[in-house]
């Protein structure tokens, strides 16, 4: 009988789950999704609980579809998404709503911060920049904005530890995680005191660090008995969502290029050391492979944005096209297919809860510019996804200006299904675009780092060889390359000449 795991990817909008056979091959995959609460601008927000629901359905229908025996699963690996911050009592019990990774509001406390410590010395220290989106901010906001939460936390629990906790009982936190809190000293892999000084936190309210490979635990007896699976199966710490899509895009040696494309689109490029972009726009984070470190830019919002441009632009339309067994996405991609590239000088700015690119931008907001009664939704469509593409040229440039050498995007996530997008990524950035045979490749690195840290596979370069294959590799068009770089060039313009907007729109309305 073939042995089995299963990958867990907790992301923004859904729980995945994919089971993995022993010798690298996806045998099943299920999901639940979940919605994001945004309860002011600039705030998002999901209760933790939603997630260990949804991964209770989520293995529940796995189990149901690949009629896999419970004997046969080996043990779980988790991924799931950074940069949230979760606070449970002392029986681990959530306190209040995950803030989560988009959420903007802590950027006062980002500037108390800065008050208090050297901003470039906290990038020194931790590879990343002093910005919202991080924990370390979003954990002080709590304190100053929420003390009848605070005084009953015992842990500031990340989205994926939390998980870990729920499920085995066991705390912990792995080094990629860690790596995006700023409090994690990212060469030693450990909580910098110096840096918990700057948000005046306690080490003590923090998950202990470990590799990702780390089984954590086993799971509690009454969850496995409503999985149907054994009581105390070991589940595998794993990593962060876009660390464990690296490893499933086989992107763990330099010269790949990982674009995410689902609610946010992190930009991902392995390292052999931990290399630092002075400008801020990559951050040096620790990969899910222990020898190696990711250079990335964490993610601007992509996939959301066109998941709202769906819903109050074509929302009943979508609802039709669904009702008939449809995709309303394919219908949106096909009008933007007959727009010429460049959408005839219209520019959309994806900055809908701040830029992360072209540079790191609490303020900014999303833009569309140029339009005029000429352009229609077809060109609204295809300017919203060159406007991404734009945003991954923006972090592969910088990427290569630090020094590392890129021959080819390999692109996973929701947005790789559209092979026109994959295209215009291709024209935009001028490398290859590869499909792997896989998109949702977080759950397969979870998986891959399941099979590794219970001993079913010897490495993580062996269950790469075993799991990730391509399917398409898309070249540039030469024809269209100097359209795309006039375009590009009207981009970064337009976003410059909106810099000032953002601050006084900024002042007016406070996201605090």
């Amino acid at each position: 009988m073939m042995d089995y795991v299963i990958g867990c990817d907790l992301g923004s909008q859904s729980l995945k789950v994919i089971l993995l056979s022993a010798d690298g091959q996806l045998c099943g995959e299920a999901s639940v999704g979940y919605p994001i609460s945004y309860p002011r601008p600039a705030w998002a927000e999901q209760p933790a609980e939603t997630w260990l629901e949804a991964f209770s359905g989520a293995v529940l229908s796995l189990l149901s579809q690949t009629g896999a025996p419970a004997s046969s699963i080996r043990g779980i690996g988790l991924a799931a998404q950074v940069d949230g911050v979760v606070a449970v009592d002392a029986s681990g019990r959530p306190l209040r709503p995950a803030i989560i990774w988009m959420d903007r509001r802590a950027t006062p406390q980002c500037e108390q911060a800065a008050q208090r410590a050297q901003p470039h010395r906290l990038f020194e220290l931790s590879g990343l920049n002093l910005d919202a989106s991080h924990v370390a901010p979003k954990i002080r906001w709590l304190y100053d904005n929420e003390p009848q939460i605070t005084d009953l936390t015992r842990f500031f629990l990340l989205p994926g530890s939390y998980l870990a906790y729920a499920l085995t009982g066991e705390l912990g936190v792995d080094y990629s995680n860690a790596s995006s809190t700023l409090l994690l000293d990212v060469r030693t892999r450990q909580w910098s005191d110096e840096l918990c000084r700057a948000f005046e936190l306690e080490k003590t309210t923090l998950a202990p660090v470990f590799p990702a490979q780390r089984v954590i635990g086993g799971l509690k007896p009454a969850l496995a008995e409503r999985l149907g699976l054994p009581v105390g199966l070991p589940l595998v710490l794993g990593s962060g969502d876009e660390h464990a899509a690296c490893l499933g895009a086989g992107v763990s040696r330099p010269g790949l290029v990982c674009d995410i494309a689902g609610t946010a689109e992190p930009v991902c490029a392995a390292s052999a050391s931990p290399a630092f972009d002075p400008t801020g726009l990559v951050e040096t984070h620790c990969h899910a492979d222990a020898s190696a470190w990711l250079l990335e830019n964490p993610g601007f919002v992509s996939g959301a944005n066109y998941r709202w441009f769906r819903d109050e632009f074509a929302r009943l339309e979508a609802q039709q096209i669904s009702a008939a067994g449809g995709n309303p996405y394919d219908v949106l991609n096909e009008q933007a297919a007959h727009v010429p590239p460049g959408s005839e000088g219209l520019i959309f700015l994806p900055c809908l809860m701040g830029a992360m690119a072209p540079e790191w931008n609490a303020a900014a907001r999303g833009v569309y510019a140029g339009f005029t009664l000429a352009h229609t939704r077809g060109h609204f469509v295809r300017a919203l996804l060159e406007g991404s593409a734009y945003a991954v040229r923006d972090i592969c440039d910088q990427l290569q200006a630090v020094g590392l050498p890129l021959a080819q995007i390999r692109a996973v996530g929701g947005g790789a299904r559209s092979r026109l997008l994959r295209q215009v990524k291709a024209d935009v950035t001028g490398l290859p675009v590869a499909l792997p045979q896989t998109i949702e490749t977080t759950a397969l690195g979870a998986g891959m780092l399941a099979l590794v840290g219970l001993g079913m596979c010897a490495s993580l370069q062996e269950a790469a060889q075993n799991a990730v294959r391509l399917v398409e590799v898309l070249d540039p068009n030469p024809a269209v390359r100097q359209c795309y770089e006039d375009h590009y060039q009207l981009y970064r313009a337009t976003y410059a000449a909106m810099r000032p907007v953002f601050e006084q729109a900024a002042r007016l309305n406070p996201a605090e």
